[in-house]
């Protein structure tokens, strides 16, 4: 058996590959950053065998945007293909220490299953991870039970096997020779690509990608319109405040400048009827009251005249106030306006947000190839 070549993948999980080959030949990522930015392998000799085991980034990468990961994983598998190389195995690793499926792991073992299609499940490993730093070991089998009932159920109907990895050597010995003995299958994008000519967009995958894509395109839009709801319905009723305010001025200014005209029509009547009485007694008296009046009018006059003129004062600033604050308004719009724009050019060139998920889920499998026999 010696010169037989199994071939496999391992996807987003270094350190299984580290365990396997019983050597750290690979770094492996200590933080929430994704170590795997390009397509690794090693090599093994096992049982009589040689077996190769490849390393891949996986989707929600911290460097790479999806597309380009499915761009990098879709031209190494096609190259492998059109050598003639079918995979044994792949093995896909999911750690229990986290309680949820976030987004992040759903997308990732959505892609992954359109990457390997129908077809290519019986040659699935699925196993979880990680179960023993589980603060508790019922809560560890519970995660478990879940994987296989609810989100590996169709997977494992389809032929998937499903294993629990302690992170021992000798384990991962296990899996690996139980992909050993499996038929070499080419992937559902193997075949797409290669098979039937299709463009990587036009693969399952890939329309899976492009979906995701639009969808979430969708949401900023919607986002952002209502973002622009919001602020319209602000400056309408902002405008209609300082309408209403402006108003309830001018009806305050209209009360005064009545009250006053009607104060000055009071005085002049009473003064005529006092002037009136006092013209019968006294002529001189008469006279001297009656300039005393006239002078006590031009006071009064004067000192509405100031009031008047105050309040117009003060009605012009508060017309001044409001004209500044809407320009203000204005250029704060317009700056807003300018930050979303460089915001949506600078995500149109940058591809959309990579959630770190190292720390949550990994996405792993292993590239095991047989090739013929020497």
């Amino acid at each position: 058996m010696s010169g037989e070549l199994t071939s496999g993948i391992v996807s987003w999980e270094k350190l299984f590959i580290n365990t396997v080959i019983g050597n750290d030949i690979m770094d492996v990522g200590r933080d929430l950053q994704s170590c795997t930015t390009t397509l690794v392998d090693a090599q093994l000799f096992l049982d009589g065998h040689t077996v190769r085991l490849i390393d891949t980034p996986g989707f929600s990468d911290t460097h790479l945007s999806d597309t380009e990961v499915l761009k990098r994983i879709a031209s190494y598998l096609e190259g492998m293909y059109r050598a003639g190389i079918k995979l044994s195995g792949i093995v896909y690793l999911h750690k229990l220490t986290n309680d949820k499926m976030v987004g992040s792991a759903r997308k990732n073992l959505q892609m992954y299953r359109k990457l390997v299609g129908r077809k290519g499940l019986q040659n699935v490993v699925l196993a979880s991870t990680k179960a023993q730093l589980v603060h508790d070991r019922t809560e560890a089998e519970h995660r478990h039970h879940q994987l296989e009932t609810i989100y590996w159920k169709d997977m494992i109907a389809e032929g998937s096997k499903v294993w629990k990895y302690d992170g021992e050597r000798e384990t991962a010995l296990r899996i690996v020779r139980s992909i050993m003995g499996n038929h070499p299958r080419a992937l559902q994008i193997q075949r797409e690509l290669v098979t039937e000519g299709m463009d990587l967009l036009q693969t399952a995958a890939g329309a899976e990608l492009n979906a995701e894509l639009l969808a979430e395109r969708r949401k900023k839009d919607a986002e952002l319109a209502e973002v622009k709801r919001l602020q319209e319905e602000e400056r309408v009723e902002m405008k209609k405040e300082r309408e209403e305010e402006r108003k309830q001025a001018q009806a305050e200014q209209e009360s005064i400048r009545r009250e006053a005209e009607a104060a000055r029509q009071n005085d002049r009547k009473l003064h005529a009827e006092l002037l009136e009485a006092q013209l019968v007694k006294e002529k001189k008296a008469s006279e001297e009251r009656e300039q005393r009046w006239r002078l006590e009018q031009e006071e009064i006059l004067e000192s509405n005249a100031r009031e008047f003129d105050r309040m117009r004062g003060e009605r012009d600033e508060a017309e001044r106030k409001s004209q500044r604050e809407q320009e203000a308004l204005s250029r704060y719009r317009e700056e807003q306006q300018m930050q979303r724009a460089n915001q949506a050019e600078w995500q149109r060139q940058q591809g959309y947000g990579n959630d770190a998920a190292v720390g949550f889920f990994a996405w792993t499998a292993a590239l095991l190839a047989l090739p013929f026999l020497v």
